[in-house]
């Protein structure tokens, strides 16, 4: 089989190591689009794509009004657009896009009309009628809606909503993540890599450190806890992640005076990820709730359970529904909420490691490469 693969612009190894296991070895090509996002993914000097890659462009990039294309998305706000691609599909014997709303759907769409090709849409939304701004989004998605082959989703919240918006039933499929288990798994502690102490309590955050990641919040939540240490033992935030924010995140350190237990860690290789996670007490997802977006999904949590480390989860978006009884929750938007939760959890040497074993069988029970592939395996096999 020969499988095109239209990701958008999030080419990063864990979209990878599933498909590498898919049954029957297909032949898989990667459409990916260049952008800033993928840049700073680039950044990680992660391991190179497994699969043959054919470059996408936006319409501010090339073309012959990409000059004024890219005017206008600077100054008027004007959305990029995918340049056409359908007739690069023609001879797959599948496709696979995501979200219902993007320019990759509307030409893989296009090309299923053309070439006969079934299509799976992979959708992480999780908002009823979320991205509709304009006129040529809805009109995508309502195409999406009726033409797409499969739907492929990751958690019960998208299923949900795909049946409010209208998707048939039937044509819905679960698929799980994966995480590598054999690469995220507990061992020793790299703690001195990280400039940490051994008899330090470590709270981590891997993430963007934008607004809806709740890493305000988290900061709040550990002024609290930096005047009564659980154990009287130092406190340290470990912070993984870059982009847009950090000059915010830092201002808000420094007006809370955290600056002696935070360690900013920059954005670090794939590879290097578990020992992050090794190194923490805990591992805090916060992220809020916006009218515009709830955490799809939270990747980082299944790398850190499956790495043994005990997690703490915002009740936003498919949080609860990933952690399920194997982590503690805690209202988003509220740091006493999440100050609560995390003194709890670090008062507690019993709680943790309960929270350890149940975090590694969740992740062997749930979401491993495995139960990834045999899943968007049995899907192929059905509609080709």
């Amino acid at each position: 089989m020969k499988l095109a693969l239209l990701i958008g612009n999030r080419h990063t190894p864990w979209h990878f190591r599933g498909y590498r296991r898919l049954r029957g070895a297909p032949e898989i090509t990667v459409f990916r689009a260049e952008s800033e996002i993928q840049r700073r993914f680039d950044e990680r000097d992660d391991e190179e794509s497994p699969f043959h890659c054919e470059p996408l462009h936006f319409d501010t990039q090339q073309g012959p009004a990409s000059f004024l294309h890219a005017l206008r998305e600077r100054y008027a706000r004007r959305e990029p657009r995918i340049r056409p691609f359908a007739e690069r599909l023609q001879g797959f014997d599948a496709i696979q896009s995501w979200e219902l709303f993007t320019d990759w759907t509307a030409e893989a769409l296009e090309a299923r009309r053309r070439f006969d090709i079934p299509l799976a849409v992979m959708v992480w939304d999780n908002i009823p009628f979320n991205n509709e701004q304009t006129e040529e989004r809805l009109a995508v998605k309502r195409r999406a809606l009726r033409e797409t082959d499969r739907f492929i989703v990751h958690t019960e919240r998208s299923r949900r909503m795909l049946l409010i918006e209208g998707a048939d039933s039937s044509r819905i499929v679960y698929v799980p993540p994966g995480v590598d288990a054999d690469l995220f798994c507990p061992g020793p502690s790299e703690r001195a890599a990280f400039g940490l102490d051994d008899g330090d309590l470590v709270v981590l955050f891997v993430g963007w450190f934008l607004p809806r990641k709740g890493l305000d919040f988290l900061l709040m939540a550990l002024r609290e806890l930096t005047d009564r240490t659980p154990g009287g033992r130092p406190i340290r935030l470990l912070m993984v992640g870059s982009g847009p924010g950090r000059e915010r995140i830092e201002a808000l350190i420094a007006r809370l005076d955290l600056a002696a237990h935070c360690v900013f860690a920059g954005s670090l290789p794939y590879r290097r990820m578990p020992a992050a996670f090794r190194s923490a007490d805990a591992f805090v997802l916060p992220s809020i709730a916006t009218p515009e977006w709830q955490e799809q999904f939270g990747m980082s949590l299944i790398e850190a359970m499956a790495c043994g480390t005990p997690v703490i989860g915002a009740s936003s978006g498919a949080i609860p529904e990933i952690i399920g009884d194997a982590g503690l929750l805690c209202q988003p938007n509220d740091f006493a909420s999440l100050s609560d939760a995390l003194r709890r959890l670090l008062e507690s040497d019993d709680l943790r490691r309960e929270l350890s074993v149940a975090a590694r069988k969740r992740v062997s029970d749930r979401f491993t490469l495995d139960h990834f592939a045999n899943a968007l395996s049995l899907l192929y096999e059905e509609i080709t």
